[in-house]
């Protein structure tokens, strides 16, 4: 399966590029330049630190256009079924509003085709008691591993049983976690100002927003 996201292939980008630019770490040694203590992330092996991402600047690219015919979402069944996934994996009581731009709130599978990626995005407004905030769901494929984790970016790491990574991001205004499950689905859910850490990780569990769950 050829890798349908930008983040999919980013990670095996920023090595390449941090291997050409590690040239410079060494002659900052040489110079006696003082080197801040290595980021750790918890459950992350492997953590790449922030002053290699200052040199690589702008690397997160991707590796070129996707291959829409492996993408299910782009078919209208399976991104009806995605979203109606996506809905029953809000709080109860939760209510959702599109974005402007956007009829209804969930994933268009005209939008996959047309678009490059070959990612499936859902933008809302979501209410919760007296908290309102903005909700972004994007669903992707790749055939790479989740890969090391970018100072910066992840907060923490786990495993779940079924082999599901999570990257989480916890913080006052934003609750962020990437599921890179088993059968290749990348699954990034994004809340501003709304729901909790547990709540966007329901969402990104859901199994109706994987690619292999029949639509």
């Amino acid at each position: 399966m050829k890798s349908t996201g930008a983040w999919g292939s980013v990670w095996s980008t920023i090595a390449v590029i941090v291997g050409i630019v590690a040239a410079g770490t060494v002659v900052a040694g040489l110079l006696h330049e003082p080197q801040p203590d290595p980021v750790a992330i918890p459950g992350c092996e492997e953590v790449i630190q922030p002053e290699d991402l200052v040199r690589v600047n702008y690397a997160f690219v991707s590796e070129g256009d996707a291959d829409i015919s492996e993408v299910p979402w782009r078919f209208e069944a399976k991104a009806r079924s995605m979203t109606d996934a996506l809905i029953a994996a809000l709080p109860t009581g939760a209510t959702v509003e599109p974005e402007p731009f956007a009829p209804t709130f969930g994933f268009d599978a005209v939008a996959v085709r047309q678009s490059l990626d070959g990612e499936a995005d859902a933008l809302g407004t979501v209410t919760v008691g007296n908290r309102t905030g903005a909700l972004t769901v994007t669903v992707g494929l790749s055939d790479e591993p989740a890969g090391p984790c970018f100072a910066g970016f992840e907060e923490e790491r786990s495993t779940r049983e079924d082999g599901t990574v999570l990257d989480t991001v916890n913080r006052t205004d934003t609750h962020r976690v990437v599921a890179y499950a088993p059968d290749g689905t990348r699954i990034d859910v994004n809340a501003n100002d709304v729901l909790t850490l547990e709540q966007v990780i329901d969402i990104a569990l859901a199994p109706g927003l994987r690619a292999s769950a029949p639509a």
